[in-house]
C-alpha cells in the first residue's frame, strides 16, 4: 500500500499541470522508448529552460 499523504516524499514536490498534447505525447513517447521516467524528463527540461534563462547556476 502506498501512502497518498502530502508528507510521502523527501526530495520531490508534486505539482498538477496541464501540457500541449503534441509536447507531451513526444515527451511521454520518448520516456517509453528510452525508459527514462516521465517525472525525470520533465526534470531536465526545467533544468535546461532555468540554467538558459539564468535563473539557476548551471552545474
Amino acid at each position: 500500500m502506498t501512502s497518498k499523504n502530502k508528507n510521502d516524499l523527501k526530495n520531490r514536490k508534486r505539482y498538477t499541470a496541464s501540457f500541449d498534447l503534441k509536447l507531451f505525447d513526444a515527451l511521454m513517447t520518448h520516456s517509453k522508448e528510452t525508459e527514462v521516467p516521465f517525472s525525470e524528463l520533465l526534470d531536465r527540461c526545467l533544468k535546461m529552460y532555468l540554467e538558459e534563462n539564468n535563473l539557476i547556476d548551471k552545474e
